[in-house]
């Protein structure tokens, strides 16, 4: 590569750059002789650190200028002068930075003070990644710690920490990050969050001691990588090891996302939480005197033990929590004055704010724990204000009466069990005494008559009623619970508003106004209400992105959380209403905004923005609906990712605290579902709930989707997941219920047929197989009929797929013939292949030689129209991973596949990942990489790196031992050593679109209806059963017209290009007997996910261009059909306006 410089000095600098044996040679020439010298260094990007190279590295009569540049000069060179820079491809500085230096005038060019930049195009390393240069390392070690960690452009950190054959501990730290580089390191010992100086016993040769309670140790480079090893007696391994690297060239410090790095290396320091819950428990289950000022101390101590790590801070709102729902004891052996509690609770929820504004991933624990808080405040109030009402009104404080009980309790234990007191204080007035209603307010807000008489100063007598006081009383004790509701209820919202509207413009305080003037409204104007409520927040949540005061911050939270929890009441309330569809459809864009307030993912911004654009277009036509339905489907499975991630991060410590806390069974169980219930996601669920029968009927869709309409007959079994059964043998005909099918699953002997609400893609791997074998495979959408297939659970049922596409059931009490018949397969016991070639052209292939994936692409050869476009292949044919295997060097590999393939009876899981782990540390003999490039040449593929190539081919090899492979094989009587398995490679098309055809529709079995689906990217979401559907179409092949099924929701898009090593064995595509997708395709770059958007995507909006390219597809199933003679499965993609056929087999 070639370029020019221009400078500021007048000379043109003519830039050259060439890839050399061992990196890049870079020259620079200019025609001037005047004595000039380079004073350069490299960096990772334009505003990095400068860096030299090593010595080894250095252009002749170069000095150092300091730590980070080099000075050069320039040398004499055909009547002009050139320096030459030859840097190695390990150095991984992709930007030469320079200024020129003219000694003889004494004279810098530094380009305007901007300096000079050339990007270097370095070729990738010759070694290894660290992540294959950390599993060498670790081949011996029995590994309980393995990690990489993204460090940004500087590259990637491989960690793995294990013991060794003797016993000792070893942990390995691989890096590409160049340059010298230093472990700056300590111990934990007794607390995660400890660091103290390693103990002489652990120090690697070459550490020293900075005197700051820490220890550095110095990266040794091996292969091109930066390598430390640290080995310890077990006697001396601490709880874990804390460190964080530094470039001494540069004094760069690099930590993960902020934070320091951390190892376990015990199993306690695997779980970071374990010493808060110690600390926790033992706090709370002594005899000791115990109150929530207590409580809310400890936490607030506990709060810089847990700070920046989640686990930790979950396990304080677990505890937090438990106290909000009364699981713990509020007063014990100690009477707290309310200023003294209020103080308490104003210390944690400012440290807490500040956190806030610092932590910004602990955001959403920290809105969390606040919920369970009142913001403190006036304390002293509640004791003053109680004694005034009660003198204003001459009410004598004696023992025996109601309020002088409460005011005793208040004067020494004011808690937030005192908001419910007043509440039912004040309905108690209203109703002219009713003592029922007093204590019937009580118990709803979790106070009961028990309660009150076990408080240290209990109310034990009932409050009496004075007639002529009844108003100036309602009056007083109204203005008493906003004030206890100020101190004690951080998310009232009336207290909330008032407390945060000094922080607030005229503006936000009119809105806050319309909310609080209409908060006891129903029916229609709760649209309106939650349009206003999401209107503040956006203006809330602004300011808490550039508010630094701990203090604003505390009232701008409390005020955000108060509205949260409005927004989930006022839809609550009115959701249940005849509410029309359209506002129903109004509420959708705003609820899924208050959603990513707090908890933002790729799909729900997708969702929103795809919402605001169709909710303008509404519409209760069928393609509206199919639309909306395709979102809200979407937002379904957001919801749901939000929910799986509440039971992972709180159901554990919930049942840990739970149970040492002697918490009653209810409140462990329901721990995580409550929590769920009291956030905005649950009001989303809830509309989707109402408005998903709705749009299923106005889209035409049933309440099922028949992926294989075969005849089930067999007991019930519920399960979780499809996998979880996957591998059982039933004695007797069985129904599954699965709540989730990953698609990849093998379906277990005696399954008759899987029901599931998890919607599954056409061409995933469980849905051939279920088609291959005539299981009876479906998706309920109806969650009552589902709820209603799990209650017969071990019952007999009969399922019928009706002529509309639906199914029914019936209990019965025969089973006989409830199993399919055995299917006679078309597989033929073959010879061991000769051995012909290491890899063959495309014009090689013929059976028995490659599968019938390279056969197909053969015969479609030359019989397709021009518009279609087949890729160009080539092939590692049967015998080839046989012949490899027979190799000399290849003979301990060979033998352990024997040893662990007698062992697959007995344990076939773990045996499976040894062999598939053994089959890749076969070696290559040298003639097949020769062979493979010659035919990949002649075909137009371009060579790629050997080693990444071999990789693959292993991997693909490997494959034939995958879990779901061996069951297939097993169910279906195929030997293992009758597999063999040929290697197709092919050029990737990096498609916009991918496409799979089933030219007879598969739900049908119209032979003159085709249906297809369609995805943005690769088509490997579609075949992998990635969450989420395509755009569904069918077209009958004798009249026109295509009718959309279903519009595209899938959330994440695979891209990228290369090459695509795909599995082709001799046991696919066989009669009666289809194995797509048991055996591994791999390519050689691995695919991008990108989170998919599909706001302004063409294929949605653009009918015309939808409409065009869906016909397209139709015709090339058509033409695949014709040119093959029989109804074909065709994979295809289209890229560059051009259309594409990766792959047909005849249709199952």
């Amino acid at each position: 590569m070639t370029g020019e410089i221009r400078t500021k000095s007048g000379i043109t600098l003519t830039v050259e750059s060439r890839e050399a044996e061992r990196g890049i040679e870079v020259s620079l020439r200019m025609r001037d002789r005047r004595r000039c010298i380079l004073h350069w260094g490299l960096s990772l990007h334009e505003d990095a650190p400068w860096q030299i190279p090593p010595s080894a590295l250095r252009p002749e009569g170069s000095r150092a200028f300091g730590r980070n540049a080099l000075q050069t000069p320039f040398m004499p060179d055909n009547g002009g002068s050139r320096v030459t820079l030859r840097l190695g491809r390990d150095l991984r500085l992709p930007v030469l930075n320079f200024v020129l230096y003219f000694p003889e005038e004494d004279r810098w060019d530094n380009n305007s003070g901007r300096n000079y930049r050339v990007r270097l195009s370095l070729p990738g390393p010759k070694g290894p990644s660290p992540e294959e240069a950390l599993k060498a390392e670790t081949v011996d070690l029995d590994v309980a710690f393995q990690r990489v960690y993204g460090l940004g452009p500087d590259g990637r950190l491989a960690a793995a920490l294990g013991r060794r054959g003797d016993g000792t501990c070893r942990l390995v730290l691989v890096t590409d990050m160049p340059g010298p580089l230093l472990l700056h390191w300590g111990v934990a010992v007794h607390r995660r969050n400890e660091w103290l100086t390693p103990p002489a016993s652990m120090l690697p040769q070459g550490t020293t001691l900075p005197g700051d309670g820490s220890a550095e140790t110095p990266f040794v480079m091996h292969e091109g990588l930066n390598r430390l090893i640290l080995d310890f007696a077990p006697e001396d391994a601490p709880l874990g090891i804390d460190f964080v690297l530094r470039q001494p060239d540069t004094g760069r410090w690099i930590k993960e996302r902020g934070r320091d790095f951390f190892v376990p290396v015990t199993m306690e320091a695997e779980r970071p939480h374990t010493h808060l819950a110690e600390e926790i428990i033992r706090a709370e289950t002594g005899d000791h005197s115990w109150t929530l000022m207590h409580r809310f101390n400890l936490c607030h101590d506990l709060l810089d033990d847990a700070r920046g790590d989640a686990e930790g801070m979950a396990m304080l709102f677990v505890w937090l929590r438990f106290s909000a729902i009364r699981q713990l004891v509020w007063q014990r052996k100690y009477n707290t004055k309310p200023r003294e509690l209020t103080h308490a609770q104003d210390r944690l929820t400012l440290k807490l704010a500040g956190l806030y504004v610092d932590e910004a991933e602990s955001r959403e624990l920290i809105r969390l724990m606040m919920t369970t808080l009142g913001r403190g405040g006036e304390g002293q109030r509640i004791r003053d204000e109680i004694l005034h009402i009660m003198h204003r009104h001459h009410i004598k404080e004696v023992s025996g009466h109601f309020l002088e009980e409460w005011h005793q309790k208040l004067h020494n234990n004011a808690t937030p069990d005192d908001i419910v007191i007043c509440e039912a204080y004040l309905e108690f007035l209203r109703n002219d005494g009713d003592l029922d209603t007093f204590y019937r307010v009580l118990e709803a807000g979790g106070v009961t008559k028990e309660r009150l008489e076990s408080f240290d100063r209990p109310i034990k007598t009932p409050p009496d009623f004075v007639p002529h006081l009844k108003d100036a009383l309602i009056h007083d004790f109204e203005e008493y619970l906003k004030l206890l509701r100020s101190v004690h209820s951080g998310t009232d919202l009336e207290s909330a508003v008032n407390a945060a509207r000094y922080l607030l413009d005229g503006g936000t305080g009119g809105l806050l106004d319309f909310i609080l003037a209409h908060r006891d409204d129903q029916g229609a104007v709760v649209v309106d209400l939650v349009e206003v409520i999401t209107r503040v927040r956006r203006i809330i949540n602004r300011m808490l992105g550039a508010e630094r005061d701990h203090a604003r911050v505390r009232d701008l939270l409390y005020l955000d959380l108060a509205l949260e929890e409005f927004m989930r009441i006022a839809v609550e309330r009115n959701i249940h209403r005849r509410t029309e569809t359209e506002r129903l459809v109004r509420l959708v864009g705003p609820v899924i905004e208050n959603i990513r307030f707090t908890h933002d993912s790729a799909d729900l911004s997708g969702c929103l923005r795809e919402w605001k654009r169709l909710e303008q277009e509404y519409s209760p036509g069928r393609d509206w609906s199919l639309h909306a339905k395709a979102v809200l489907d979407r937002a379904g499975r957001a919801v749901g990712a939000f929910i799986d991630h509440y039971y992972r991060m709180f159901q554990p410590k919930a049942e840990l605290l739970g149970k040492a806390f002697n918490a009653d069974p209810w409140s462990i169980t329901l721990f995580t579902e409550e929590i769920v219930r009291g956030r905005p996601a649950f009001v989303l669920s809830m509309l989707l709930r109402r408005l998903d029968p709705v749009l299923r009927r106005r889209a035409e869709l049933g309440d099922w989707q028949v992926i294989s309409p075969g005849r089930g007959v067999g007991r019930v079994e519920t399960v979780g997941s499809l996998g979880d059964v996957q591998g059982r043998r039933f004695e007797t005909p069985v129904v599954i219920v699965a709540d989730r099918v990953r698609g990849d699953e093998e379906p277990p002997e005696g399954v008759t047929a899987v029901i599931t609400p998890d919607a599954v893609d056409l061409v995933s791997h469980v849905a051939v197989r279920a088609r291959n074998a005539g299981l009876l495979f479906a998706v309920c959408y109806d969650s009552k009929c589902l709820e209603r297939l799990k209650s017969l659970r071990g019952r007999l049922l009969s399922f019928t797929v009706t002529p509309s596409g639906d199914l029914e059931f019936e209990e019965t009490g025969d089973d006989k013939a409830a199993l399919p018949p055995r299917i006679r397969l078309g597989f033929r016991k073959v010879s061991r292949p000769e051995f012909t070639a290491y890899a063959l052209s495309e014009e090689d292939f013929r059976e028995g030689v490659v599968g019938g994936k390279s056969l197909n692409l053969t015969r479609l050869r030359g019989r397709l129209p021009d518009w279609i476009r087949l890729p160009a292949s080539v092939a590692l044919p049967f015998g080839v991973f046989e012949r490899v295997l027979d190799l000399e060097a290849n003979s301990g590999v060979r033998q352990r596949c024997l040893e662990l393939a007698s062992r697959l009876d007995r344990d076939a899981g773990e045996t499976l990942a040894e062999i598939r782990k053994t089959v890749l540390e076969l070696e290559y003999p040298e003639e097949l990489p020769a062979r493979l490039r010659s035919v990949m040449e002649g075909a137009g593929l371009a060579w790629p790196e050997w080693d990444e190539a071999w990789t693959c081919i292993k991997r693909v090899w490997a494959s034939k031992w995958n879990e779901r492979a061996y069951l297939s094989r097993r169910a279906a009587g195929i030997p293992d050593e009758d597999l063999y398995m040929a290697v197709l490679v092919q050029q990737v098309v990096e498609a916009e679109y991918s496409f799979v055809i089933h030219t007879v529709n598969p739900f049908t079995g119209d032979t003159d209806e085709l249906f297809a689906e369609v995805v943005l990217g690769l088509g490997e979401t579609l075949v992998g059963n990635y969450p989420g559907r395509a755009l569904g179409f069918t077209r009958n092949k004798t009249r026109p017209g295509l009718r959309i099924t279903s519009y595209p929701n899938k959330g994440t898009g695979l891209y990228g290009g290369g090459l695509i090593f795909r599995s082709d064995s001799n046991g696919e595509d066989l009669s009666g007997y289809a194995g797509a997708g048991l055996y591994d395709s791999v390519m050689l770059a691995p695919p991008r996910e990108v989170p998919l958007d599909y706001t302004d995507e063409p294929l949605v909006w653009d009918e015309k261009f939808r409409l065009e390219i869906l016909n397209r597809i139709a015709d090339a199933g058509t033409a695949v059909e014709t040119a093959m003679g029989s109804p074909q499965d065709i994979e295809g993609a289209f890229a560059g306006n051009a259309y594409y056929v990766v792959q047909a087999r005849p249709q199952v």
